[in-house]
């Protein structure tokens, strides 16, 4: 299933670039945006994006940025997945003394 998955985000990928780029280079774009290098909930910014080739622009006109002010974000925690060992054991809460002060 994990297999699948990988596969079918490079398709969509490439399928997405194809047409901006080399053939070489769109498939190495490709590789690099579905092997799980990053977590699915990874924001890549411009300077990555531009790095990986993608054509992108920072030429945003200001009223994009008044729209996305009308929809503040929460503030992300990373890492966005966390390990558990396993066998899990969750903490145990705190036992209490059932024979009150003095006994």
């Amino acid at each position: 299933m994990a297999r699948k998955a990988i596969r079918q985000v490079y398709e969509t990928v490439y399928a997405l670039i194809q047409d901006k780029m080399p053939e070489e280079r769109a498939q190495e774009v490709a590789r690099a945006l579905s092997e799980g290098r990053w977590t699915h909930d990874y924001p890549i910014d411009y300077e990555q994006a531009k790095a990986l080739g993608l054509p992108v622009s920072d030429d945003m006109p200001r009223e994009i940025y008044d729209l996305m002010d009308l929809y503040p974000q929460t503030s992300q925690q990373r890492p966005g997945v966390e390990f558990i060992p396993m066998p899990y054991h969750p903490p145990q809460a705190p036992r209490r003394n059932r024979q009150g002060p003095g006994g």
